[in-house]
């Protein structure tokens, strides 16, 4: 069976063609610590994890899960459970799979824009080691594909906006970690412009919203930290995750001053691409910086567009090309 895969450091996304043709995809948020949970208590699944030796568990809430925020995580340990888990979430049953999974711009491609060779195949041995579940099956990865992130997510788009010849689009996907853009000529024809930056992603926010909460006495995991980001503007969650209520307002101050400050590191990163013709915002973090970029490119109008659901775009995107 052929998956489809956006792995990315906070969130896997799945894609996968039923029997019926029909495309299904799924979400699964990373949160990993080493050791084994206890298990058999409580409502849910528990998921411990053996590769090399080595002991992990899935955690949602501890503020020990293993940091994944950064470029290496590609090619560790922690980005093989995550692709695992979320295969063993999907509803899938267990079985022999082929994945076609993604790297960011910056780790595909080498300074000379020619594919970075070394990279692909780390991150192709990295996925092929076995995972054991305790006292449960797991999938079994057959084959690995690379593909770049970010550029597949607008095949579709491009064409139904019938862009021309000659027009030039900045593909802008923003997770958890980097930065990746592209300009891409006419509807696919070339690509004449990559950029990756490692130093800017959604973690910024994050790690903020880490601090503020630890100060309001609620030290917890990113991922419920990513979850809090989401639901801000949603009182009754909020308050379920801040104790202090008194810090609640410090809170959510932190949280919007490191989304305007992550819109303005983005927009100053891509200066040298303001003379596009069109702009299209892709990834887990476009909600956060749609208002920056619209403003940076105002003149632009409404060719400045942030993808429908712009979190499983790129995967939704590769599964289309692949399946075809």
């Amino acid at each position: 069976m052929n998956i489809f895969c956006d792995d990315g450091s906070t969130t896997v996304k799945l894609a996968w063609f039923c029997e019926k043709g029909k495309l299904s995809t799924s979400l699964s948020a990373n949160s990993f610590r080493q050791g084994w949970k206890v298990e058999g208590m409580g409502m849910r699944q528990t998921y411990n994890y053996e590769l090399e030796g080595k002991k992990y568990t899935y955690d949602e809430v501890s503020n020990e899960s293993i940091l994944t925020t950064h470029i290496e995580y590609q090619y560790t340990d922690v980005n093989v459970l995550a692709v695992h888990h979320a295969l063993l979430n999907s509803g899938l049953k267990p079985q022999p799979v082929s994945l076609t999974v993604t790297l960011p711009i910056s780790e595909f491609y080498n300074k000379e824009c020619q594919k970075n060779e070394l990279n692909i195949q780390r991150k192709i041995d990295n996925l092929m080691r076995p995972v054991k579940l305790n006292k449960g099956e797991v999938f079994t990865i057959e084959h690995v594909e690379v593909m770049p992130e970010s550029l597949p997510a607008v095949f579709a788009r491009l064409v139904k906006d019938n862009v021309g010849q000659y027009e030039k689009s900045l593909v802008i996907d923003l997770g958890g970690t980097t930065l990746d853009v592209g300009v891409i000529v006419g509807q696919f024809d070339s690509v004449s412009a990559i950029h990756g930056n490692s130093d800017i992603g959604v973690s910024m926010v994050t790690n903020a919203a880490l601090t503020a909460l630890k100060m309001a006495s609620s030290d917890t995991s990113s991922m419920i930290a990513d979850e809090l980001i989401k639901q801000r503007k949603d009182p009754d969650f909020v308050r379920q995750v801040v104790n202090d209520e008194s810090k609640i307002a410090l809170v959510l101050d932190t949280i919007e001053s490191a989304i305007a400050n992550l819109g303005a590191r983005v927009v100053d990163d891509l200066a040298e691409f303001r003379h596009v013709n069109r702009v299209y915002i892709v990834g887990g973090g476009a909600p956060l910086i749609e208002d920056a970029i619209k403003a940076a490119w105002h003149h632009l109008g409404s060719k400045v567009v942030m993808m429908d659901s712009p979190q499983t775009s790129l995967v939704e995107a590769i599964a289309a090309f692949k399946g075809e």
